[in-house]
C-alpha cells in the first residue's frame, strides 16, 4: 500500500506532519479529515529510497536496534503508542523503516495490537521480535521487553561487525594478490616466454611450468569463467532447496578452524535468543521454536527441534541438548544449573557472554594469523614467479659470456 507524507492543521490550529498509507490520495485526504486534520500538503513517499546512501537492501539490524531503543524509551516516557510510533517514524534516518512504521501506527490506529501489525512486516521484524512484543503488551511491560530487544539486537549487530570487520583486510589481500597473480600469468608471462622462444634455448624446468600455467590460463580462460559462473548459480540454487541448505551447513561446520568459529556463533546466538525469549515470559516451548527459526544453521535447528519434541514430552532442557551431541559440555552443564536453580534466563545468558568472548578472541586469533600466511603465499608464489623468469636470463647471460 503507498504510502503518504502530509502537512496539515489539527482542530486546535496546530500545524502537524506526518506519513499515513492509503490506496490512492483521495483515500488518505479522506482518512486524514476522519482524524480531524486539516490537510494543506500531500505527497507519495518513494518506496525504498534512503536518505542515507546504502548499496544493500534491507534495514540494518544496528538501524533497528536504535529505533527499539528509541521506541521504549518514548513508551516508558508515558507517550502513547501512536504517538511514540508517528514521532519514531519521522525521525528514523532509513526511509524504509520510516514508512513501514508508519503503515503499523495506521494498523494500531485501526484496533490491530502493536505485535499483529508489525507481523504484516516478518519480512523486517523476526518471530522473535514479533513473539517478545506480544507478551509485552499482554503483561503490560512493553518497555521492559522493548529495552531487551534493543539490547539483543545491539549484541547482535556488535558481534556480527565484529566478524565482518575482521574479515576485510585478509579478503582485500586475497583479491589483490589473486588480481596482480592473474595479470602477470595471463598478460606478463605470455610476452617473456616469446623473448625465451626466438632465443631457442633450453629452458629451466620452473620455466616450463610457468609458460605451461600460463598457456593454460589464456587459452581456456572463458571456459574457466564459464565452468566458475555455472558452478555458481548451481550452488546457490541447491542452497535454497532444504537438501542443499542442510549439505552446506553441515560442510561448513567440518570446514577446519572456520567451521568451529560458526558453531560458537551458532551458539551464541541460540543461547541469547533463548534467554530473551524466556525473560520477556514466552513458554519455554515456544521460545525454543523462535529459536529453531533463527539458529541460522540447518544442522543445529533439526537438532533443536529433536530436543522440542523432547521437552515437549517431559524431558527437562539440558538432557536432550546433551544427547544431541551437538551442543559443548559448558551449554548442556550451565542449562542444567540454571533448571535446577530457577535461574535459566540468567545462566543462557552467561553463556552467550562466554561464547561471545571467545568468537572475538578466535577471530582476532585468526586474523593475526591469516595475515602473515597470506603474505608468506603470495610472496612464495611470486618468488617462484621472478625465479622462473630470471634462471633462462642467467642462463642465456652466461651462454654469451
Amino acid at each position: 500500500m503507498p504510502v503518504y507524507k502530509y502537512k496539515a492543521i489539527d482542530e486546535s490550529g496546530k500545524a502537524v506532519q506526518g506519513v499515513i498509507d492509503a490506496d490512492s490520495p483521495k483515500g488518505a485526504t479522506e482518512k486524514l479529515k476522519r482524524q480531524g486534520v486539516f490537510l494543506s500538503s500531500l505527497r507519495e513517499a518513494k518506496e525504498g529510497r534512503s536518505r542515507s546512501f546504502n548499496p544493500f537492501k534491507g534495514i540494518k539490524i544496528s538501524e533497528l536496534a536504535v529505533t527499539t531503543r528509541q521506541f521504549s524509551t518514548l513508551i516508558s516516557a508515558g507517550l502513547p503508542l501512536e504517538a511514540s510510533l508517528s514521532a519514531l517514524s519521522e525521525q528514523t534516518e532509513d526511509a524504509k523503516l520510516g514508512q513501514v512504521l508508519a503503515q503499523v501506527k495506521e494498523r494500531v490506529s485501526e484496533g490491530s495490537s502493536l505485535a499483529n501489525a508489525l507481523n504484516e512486516h516478518n519480512d523486517i521484524f523476526s518471530d522473535l521480535y514479533i513473539n517478545i512484543v506480544r507478551a509485552g503488551e499482554a503483561s503490560g511491560t512493553l518497555d521492559i521487553v522493548l529495552l531487551r530487544l534493543a539490547d539483543f539486537l545491539e549484541t547482535q549487530a556488535a558481534l556480527t561487525s565484529r566478524v565482518r570487520g575482521a574479515l576485510i583486510y585478509p579478503m582485500f589481500m586475497f583479491f589483490i594478490g589473486g588480481g596482480v597473480l592473474f595479470f602477470t600469468m595471463t598478460y606478463v608471462i605470455p610476452r617473456i616466454a616469446k623473448i625465451f622462444e626466438e632465443s631457442q634455448s633450453s629452458l629451466p624446468l620452473m620455466t616450463l611450468i610457468l609458460i605451461k600455467i600460463s598457456d593454460f590460463l589464456n587459452n581456456y580462460i572463458l571456459l574457466i569463467l564459464l565452468f566458475a559462473i555455472i558452478i555458481f548459480f548451481a550452488a546457490i540454487r541447491f542452497n535454497r532447496t532444504e537438501k542443499g541448505k542442510m549439505f552446506f551447513d553441515r560442510l561448513m561446520l567440518k570446514v577446519p578452524v572456520f567451521g568451529k568459529l560458526t558453531s560458537m556463533v551458532v551458539i551464541s546466538r541460540f543461547t541469547r535468543t533463548l534467554g530473551t525469549l524466556l525473560s520477556s515470559g514466552i513458554p519455554l516451548l515456544d521460545a525454543l521454536e523462535i529459536g529453531e527459526a533463527v539458529m541460522g544453521n540447518k544442522v543445529y535447528g533439526k537438532t533443536l527441534e529433536e530436543v522440542r519434541v523432547n521437552v515437549r514430552e517431559g524431558a527437562s532442557l539440558a538432557q536432550p541438548l546433551k544427547e544431541s551431541g551437538v551442543f559443548p559440555p559448558l551449554v548442556t552443564r550451565m542449562i542444567a544449573v540454571g533448571e535446577q536453580t530457577g535461574e535459566m534466563e540468567a545462566m543462557l545468558s552467561k553463556v552467550a557472554d562466554i561464547y561471545d568472548q571467545q568468537v572475538e578472541t578466535m577471530v582476532s586469533t585468526l586474523t593475526s594469523l591469516l595475515e602473515p600466511v597470506m603474505i608468506v603465499i603470495i610472496g612464495a608464489v611470486m618468488a617462484f614467479i621472478v625465479f622462473a623468469v630470471l634462471l633462462p636470463i642467467f642462463n642465456l647471460t652466461s651462454t654469451i659470456g
